[in-house]
């Protein structure tokens, strides 16, 4: 059975060539295309933008947007004129964010953070909704605030995040839940359970949120590049100190600590080095096509109703990865 799979970007590659691949993608079957709000890196929005206007089907999801930095207002603004451009393709992941990013832009501790997601997903629907919005929120304050315009179709709102509390919000009030990139299997059935006990305390219909999971794949026709890649990968998902329950999901040994130090001091290689080789297919899908097809199948297995792949690498090895995504989606 066919099954909904959608292609993420990280924003470290030219603007023009995520472009590119994110219309091939589309054209291998991908369902939706996300990029990745790395502080520092090619912007999620402004990207996906770029993303409309060379693709015909593909919802796209810049995340994960995050309330501490966003106002809601003008985050509301700029959605919604994406939507203008294509109804009922753009879509919205929030999240706390990393707290290194957050550290670097001047928030030394992120307060409140059930609240604010909760306040941020109620300000964006009202505002989205036409509705003069009136809010005392933890972080700001809207006093008749209230766009001029609003989308034709529903933009919906995935909760990006690992964390019981959020995740069991998500379950209660998001579109859709989004688990990071770098779970482990048993972790990634964690945060569904989670999530889904938000969704059975609300009494919603469980088809009604949906549940993506980013997974780190690369592919190769021997594997040993592919799992390479997705050591760095690894490496700077593990830069931030919220993973420490996912790191610790799998028996082996992993210096954390380590490796937050040397993503801190901006030596990814060092931090790469710090990733035992074995733990590559723990935390990712990595290795040879057939490899990928039965670790990507593995994450369907442990609760992720639309994995999200990113297509990195060679020719070749984008070539291979977009074969497995075009099986996944037409089988």
């Amino acid at each position: 059975m066919a099954v909904r799979l959608g292609m993420r970007f990280d924003g470290f590659d030219d603007v023009r060539e995520t472009i590119e691949v994110a219309e091939a993608a589309e054209k291998a079957g991908a369902d939706s295309i996300w990029m990745a709000e790395h502080l520092g890196y090619r912007e999620a929005a402004v990207s996906c933008m770029g993303f409309l206007m060379k693709t015909k089907r593909a919802m796209v999801l810049p995340t994960a947007v995050m309330p501490y930095l966003w106002h809601p207002t003008p985050t509301a603004m700029q959605f919604a004129t994406m939507a203008e451009l294509a109804p009922g393709r753009v879509g919205i992941a929030v999240s706390v964010g990393n707290l290194l990013n957050l550290r670097e832009s001047g928030i030394a501790k992120p307060e409140k953070p059930v609240r604010v997601i909760r306040e941020y997903v109620e300000a964006l629907r009202g505002l989205w909704a036409g509705e003069t919005m009136q809010q005392e929120g933890a972080v700001w304050t809207l006093d008749g605030a209230r766009l001029a315009f609003t989308p034709k179709e529903k933009i919906p709102i995935f909760v990006a995040s690992t964390g019981p509390q959020i995740l069991r919000l998500a379950g209660r009030i998001a579109d859709g839940v989004l688990f990071s990139g770098g779970l482990s299997l048993n972790f990634t059935r964690e945060c569904a359970a989670l999530a889904n006990e938000g969704v059975e305390t609300a009494g919603r219909d469980p088809a009604d949120v949906r549940k993506a999971g980013f997974v780190y794949f690369a592919c190769s026709e021997d594997g040993t590049s592919a799992i390479e890649a997705n050591r760095r990968k690894i490496a700077f998902l593990f830069r931030n100190p919220a993973q420490a329950a996912n790191v610790q999901s799998v028996d082996m040994q992993i210096d954390h600590q380590a490796i937050m130090d040397k993503v801190r001091d901006r030596d990814l290689d060092g931090a790469s080095e710090l990733i035992p080789p074995e733990a590559v297919q723990q935390f990712t899908v990595a290795g040879t096509p057939d490899e990928c097809r039965a670790g990507l199948q593995a994450y369907i297995d442990a609760g992720v109703d639309e994995p999200v792949i990113e297509v990195s690498g060679t020719a070749d090895e984008k070539r291979l990865a977009l074969e497995v995504i075009r099986e996944f989606t037409s089988s």
